[in-house]
Order: structure tokens, then C-alpha cells, then sequence
């Protein structure tokens, strides 16, 4: 069962930062042409019935915080290589600017751009 995470350093600290926090580190990669959107962000987003940063999902459990990215890469690069960096970019940003421990990032490839 999942419990949530506590942030006792920054309890002003919310998920829209943070999804706008992984969002910049993500698209701030070379590589990366976009944030995708989700399936169940396309239904959202036509319900209204969100505001979060598309393409971004957060799962908070007692040993850190899990995160999804989703994107969409530039045609011709080297995916492998990418995804590590946006691993490596969003992990550092967020427990930089929010203290919160971060235990993985999974990126997930949806596409390549045109």
C-alpha cells in the first residue's frame, strides 16, 4: 500500500512545482523536442479537470519519490544516451531545488519528432 511522502523541509513545496521542475529539466536536454501527453492527460485535459504539467507523473512512497517522463525525442539521436541524461538532469534538479529524495526516474520514449 502506498503511504505518502512527507516533505518536513519544504511544505510549501507542491506537485505543480515539481512537475514544472522535472518538465524544464527535461526539455532542457539536448535531444528531447517535447513532453508528451498521456492518454489518461488527453482525457484530463478535455474533462478540465486538471492543470498539471502534461507528460509528467509523480508517485511519492516512504524511501523517496518515483517520477515518469514521458517525450517525444528529436529524429536521429542516440535515445539511449538522451534518456540517461534526462535520468541524470531531473533527479539532480529536483532533490537540488526541492530536498526530496528522488529513487527513480523512468523516462518513456512515446515518439520522434518530424
Amino acid at each position: 500500500m502506498k503511504k505518502e511522502m512527507t516533505n518536513t523541509l519544504s511544505p510549501d513545496l507542491n506537485d505543480e512545482i515539481i512537475y514544472s521542475i522535472v518538465s524544464l529539466a527535461a526539455t532542457g536536454v539536448n535531444g528531447v523536442e517535447r513532453i508528451s501527453l498521456r492518454i489518461t492527460d488527453e482525457i484530463m485535459d478535455k474533462l478540465s479537470l486538471t492543470t498539471t504539467i502534461k507528460g509528467v507523473k509523480i508517485g511519492r512512497e516512504p524511501e523517496g519519490m518515483t517520477i515518469w517522463v514521458y517525450l517525444i525525442m528529436e529524429p536521429g539521436v542516440d535515445i539511449v544516451k538522451v534518456s540517461r541524461e534526462v535520468q541524470e538532469k531531473v533527479k539532480s534538479e529536483v532533490e537540488s531545488i526541492s530536498d526530496l529524495q528522488v529513487v527513480a526516474v523512468n523516462v518513456r520514449i512515446e515518439g520522434s519528432g518530424v
